[in-house]
C-alpha cells in the first residue's frame, strides 16, 4: 500500500485523483459549470486536510443544493469571463467593443444580484441567515454599482449604444438622420 504524502497542496501518489475516481467527479463538475470561470475554480481545487476548511466547503455545498432545491429566483443567468477584455483595455488607446461592454455589465448585475439575494434573504426573516456561509463567502465582494451605471448610460437594454451615449456621437447621428432624410436610399 503506498502512503499518500501531501506536501504543499501535491498529493502522492500522482495518479491518486484516478485511483480514487475524482477526477471523473472533478469532470461532471467542470460540465455542470455555467463559465470558463467556474471551470478553472473546479480545475483548481486541491484536497485539504484542515477540518474547519473541508467544513466550511461542505456547508457551502449544502446551501447551494438547498438554493438550487428551494428558491426559483435565484440569480444565474449571465456569467462571462470578462477577464481578456479588461486585461487589454488597461493599453492606452484601448476600449471595449458593444457586445464586450454589454457583457461586463450582464456580468456586474449578476454577482450585484447574487450579493443583494444572499443578503437580502437575512433581513427579510427575523433572525440569522437562511445560507450563511455563502453570504460570508459573498461577504466582500465588490458590485461596482457606479461602474454598471456608467454602462447604463452608454448600452440601452438590449446591449446596443445609444444616439446620446456622447454629445459628440448625439451629433453626428443627427446629421446622419438628417442626410438619409435629403437623400434616401432605395
Amino acid at each position: 500500500m503506498q502512503t499518500i504524502i501531501r506536501y504543499n497542496y501535491m498529493i502522492y501518489p500522482q495518479n491518486f485523483e484516478q485511483k480514487i475516481g475524482f477526477d471523473q467527479i472533478r469532470q461532471l463538475l467542470r460540465d455542470k459549470c455555467l463559465s470558463t470561470l467556474g471551470e478553472e475554480r473546479v480545475t483548481n481545487m486541491a484536497f485539504s486536510d484542515q477540518y474547519a476548511e473541508v467544513n466550511e466547503w461542505l456547508n457551502q455545498v449544502t446551501e447551494f443544493v438547498r438554493i438550487i432545491q428551494e428558491e426559483d429566483n435565484f440569480p444565474d443567468q449571465f456569467f462571462f469571463d470578462v477577464r481578456p477584455s479588461l486585461k487589454r483595455v488597461r493599453i492606452e488607446g484601448m476600449y471595449l467593443d458593444e457586445q464586450e461592454l454589454f457583457d461586463l455589465r450582464r456580468s456586474l448585475e449578476t454577482i450585484r444580484d447574487i450579493v443583494r439575494f444572499l443578503h437580502k434573504e437575512s433581513e427579510e426573516e427575523e433572525g440569522d441567515s437562511p445560507y450563511p456561509s455563502l453570504r460570508h463567502l459573498a461577504g466582500d465582494i465588490a458590485v461596482f454599482p457606479q461602474l454598471i451605471g456608467k454602462i447604463d448610460g452608454i448600452l440601452n437594454k438590449y446591449g446596443k449604444i445609444k444616439d446620446n451615449a456622447s454629445n459628440e456621437l448625439a451629433r453626428i447621428r443627427r446629421e446622419l438622420a438628417s442626410t438619409m432624410e435629403i437623400f434616401p436610399v432605395h
